[in-house]
């Protein structure tokens, strides 16, 4: 199809109060509906256990802190309801195709999405093996079958749902949304970037430093949202946040956001600069790849649909 990504926006319906019923609608499904149906797998978790009511709080902060199945699948189940909301907001407020948010022929394309996946996972592994490789004493061996095997099967579930409503949210919502406003790139990626980047503050991984953690969520924003509209749709995108997060099979750390019984757990995670770096170095060869030796030509460069749009 003709239309670019950005210009998908201008299907249905998209009065103001539209984009405003439609923001409240998947906040309140994200935090507060999401919140409601964690907490009460989680209680029916304990009395099923037989731990006392009264303890009920302190339970539920230890089994969020430490690793286990139990945690991970409620931590996730709020993206469930994430993506639900994203869904009734385009299909009943917006009134246009919920894969409209993917692309502008209301498909996915799975061959660009398992791409994307596999050449940022790839590089994730490599980076992993060559860490453990390098220092191995920075690593303890925490591979336990009896629990490994049950998380990389909810993990294969949950992570993609939790992945795919950040991308249909941050890039493909917002970024179409806010093209409505305004058609320069620079601003549609930035502002989506910070949105992406503040709900991370509450993670655990900010201790490691603020600012430049702060950084690395923003790049990866900047980032996913450069590769959707240079590729004029969100597979690569999916992808790419798929494989990175599913890396904690892998490997984890003790202050991460999703606790879990990976393979290896690192003690120090060093320097956030240095990862910051390897970051950047992997978007610029995962950029070349896909877009380098002339594969990047498509639709939204060519200077009859820039001046339509």
């Amino acid at each position: 199809m003709s239309k670019s990504y950005l210009a998908i926006a201008h299907q249905g319906k998209n009065d103001w109060w539209r984009y405003f019923l439609s923001v409240l609608l998947i906040l309140f499904a994200w935090l507060i509906l999401g919140g409601v149906i964690s907490l009460v797998v989680a209680i029916f978790i304990f009395i099923s256990k037989g731990v006392p009511l009264v303890e009920l709080e302190l339970q539920l902060m230890d089994l969020l802190q430490n690793p286990s199945l139990e945690s991970f699948i409620i931590i996730n189940l709020q993206f469930i309801t994430f993506i639900l909301g994203i869904f009734l907001a385009i299909r009943l407020l917006h009134q246009r195709k919920f894969l409209s948010l993917v692309s502008a022929d209301n498909q996915i394309n799975f061959s660009r999405l398992f791409a994307g996946f596999a050449v940022w996972f790839v590089m994730q592994l490599s980076l992993i093996a060559v860490n453990i490789i390098l220092n191995p004493s920075n690593f303890t061996f925490t591979f336990e079958p009896s629990k490994w095997f049950p998380l990389l099967f909810a993990a294969l579930i949950l992570t993609p749902i939790q992945t795919s409503a950040e991308e249909l949210f941050f890039r493909g919502y917002v970024i179409q949304g806010l093209s409505l406003i305004t058609k320069r790139r620079l601003i549609l990626i930035v502002i989506s970037s910070i949105l992406f980047m503040l709900p991370h503050f509450l993670n655990p991984e900010m201790q490691r430093g603020a600012v430049w953690m702060a950084l690395f969520y923003f790049g990866f924003g900047v980032f996913t949202a450069l590769i959707t509209l240079k590729d004029n749709r969100l597979e690569l995108a999916l992808g790419v946040h798929a494989a990175n997060n599913l890396s904690l099979l892998f490997v984890t750390s003790e202050d991460s956001v999703l606790p879990t019984k990976a393979m290896w757990t690192i003690k120090e995670t060093g320097a956030v600069q240095g990862d910051l770096f390897v970051f950047i170095l992997f978007c610029a060869i995962f950029f070349y790849i896909f877009f380098g030796r002339n594969s990047g030509k498509n639709e939204m460069d060519t200077p009859q649909l820039r001046n339509r749009e």
